[in-house]
């Protein structure tokens, strides 16, 4: 076996290296990220964050949510209504008339022991009746201590008007149904 010893300078460009030296592993290995590389991948990692919270939204569902809960409830009251109306063949007194549903004595007092002051007694419903209404429904987020959110109204001619004024994402919750 024999070596040949050559200098750097002796080394043509036609020699091949077959061992790789040391210092092109670690070039390499040690590549360094430009700024506008991270840049990039932060503002890719940004949008998609962006976007699944787009598509999930939780305050959107549950306001949405709660807006269910009320079309519920008003339709459920106005239920109780018709069919009261439909037994005693009569729209109850205590229901003030008005052409607008949301007004100060219009709304809807608690069941219970409650000071219905300004408000409209729903008694009837739970009176006399096998399928009454023992609990009024509330509004999820209103809070009043005898007050339950929802309104009723009649127009006179036999309208019957059931609104919620405090639905979310500019929603309007309102029923109405002719009685006689």
């Amino acid at each position: 076996m024999y070596y040949v010893y050559m200098e750097d300078s002796d080394l043509v460009s036609e020699t091949i290296n077959l061992v790789p030296s040391k210092r092109g592993r670690e070039e390499n290995s040690k590549r360094k990220y430009k700024v506008t590389e991270i840049l990039l991948i932060l503002s890719a990692v940004g949008i998609v964050a962006f976007l699944a919270l787009l598509a999930i939204n939780p305050s959107k569902e549950a306001s949405e949510a709660r807006n269910l809960k009320r079309t519920a409830d008003i339709s459920t009251i106005l239920t109780y209504i018709s069919t009261y109306v439909d037994e005693k063949e009569n729209i109850p007194e205590v229901i003030p008339q008005g052409k607008e549903c949301v007004t100060f004595t219009h709304e809807i007092c608690k069941t219970g022991p409650y000071n219905c002051k300004d408000m409209v007694n729903m008694g009837f419903l739970s009176e006399e009746n096998t399928d009454a209404l023992v609990i009024m429904p509330n509004d999820p987020l209103y809070i009043s201590t005898n007050g339950t959110g929802y309104y009723v109204c009649t127009d006179g001619n036999g309208y019957i008007t059931v609104c919620a004024p405090y639905a979310e994402r500019n929603e309007k919750i309102s029923f109405s149904k002719y009685m006689y």
